[in-house]
């Protein structure tokens, strides 16, 4: 009797061992591979922007910097867009390593806080122009990760948070809906918010956010031509933006487990014309639709 507990006793401790190192083995992928890959591209793209954008930003309105560049046979306009394409390198790799690190990694909370430093609150005055279009640039790169359905709902509050809309965005939409036309601005900063609330799984909210952008492209929409900005350099026509919107909404919808709604939505949007490099872009979109759609 003795000997059988004794056998007992060892089997589960034997036992225990091995579903203790698969436990181990299993945490260690869930917590990221490449972790230390993410870090080591985050710090390459960090050095370089030190060195193209705050290097240009500084010296921008020098005369004396615009003589050096002719010297070298360089331009300005070429040095601002190289500097700006770090930046938004920088942004891309930055979000990515915050999205992508357990937060158990030791790096994980200087990453938050150096993404959070990123808010132009911190580096620029509110109600000017660079202060909007630098909040534009954070948009729409949390936008290009929200599109994936790969983050936590703690991680996408928090970016909801850094891009949350602005009195002035707040006072567009007012104006609108009362039926007085004001400058359209852009409207990524909704998108990306509205996104970003879904992922955080504050359905309600995001879908109060869609409707707001929905009212104002499809006003828009059928005036052909006529463009809105999504960033500089990036120039999408409201009906192109009114596409989205409904490809956003019926996401929306597909979450809220309302199938009929989320199929009406996105029927309507595949039937607005578009190019092939935004298709492709949306197509993450779609099949998370459909994924959800099916039974």
């Amino acid at each position: 009797m003795n000997q059988n507990k004794i056998r007992l006793v060892a089997f589960c401790f034997i036992l225990g061992f091995v579903f203790s190192k698969h436990s181990l083995a299993t945490d260690k992928i869930i917590a990221h591979p490449n972790s230390e890959e993410l870090l080591d591209e985050l710090n390459i793209v960090r050095d370089l922007k030190q060195k193209k954008h705050d290097h240009f930003e500084i010296n921008k309105w020098k005369p004396s910097f615009r003589k050096i560049l002719e010297e070298n046979g360089e331009k300005w306009s070429t040095t601002h867009r190289q500097a700006k394409d770090s930046l938004e390198e920088y942004l891309s790799k930055l979000a990515s390593a915050y999205i992508n690190l357990p937060e158990s990694h030791p790096s994980f909370q200087n990453v938050k806080s150096e993404l959070l430093s990123q808010h132009p609150k911190y580096n620029k005055k509110k109600l000017t122009e660079s202060y909007k279009n630098h909040l534009t640039l954070l948009a729409n790169t949390f936008h290009n990760e929200l599109i994936k359905e790969k983050i936590s709902q703690k991680k996408a509050s928090f970016l909801a948070d850094l891009i949350k809309p602005t009195g002035s965005i707040k006072f567009e939409d007012r104006m609108r809906l009362i039926g007085i036309t004001v400058e359209p601005q852009s409207w990524i900063i909704q998108a990306a918010y509205s996104l970003a609330q879904l992922r955080a799984g504050n359905i309600s909210t995001a879908r109060k956010e869609n409707v707001k952008l929905l009212r104002k492209s499809e006003k828009l929409s059928p005036k052909g031509n006529r463009v809105n900005y999504r960033k500089e350099g990036d120039v999408r026509t409201y009906q192109s933006l009114y596409r989205e919107y409904l490809l956003h909404r019926a996401l929306i919808e597909s979450h809220a487990k309302e199938k009929v709604l989320a199929k009406k939505y996105l029927t309507r949007s595949l039937k607005i014309e578009e190019n092939k490099e935004i298709k492709s872009e949306q197509n993450l979109i779609i099949h998370e639709i459909n994924s959800l759609s099916n039974p």
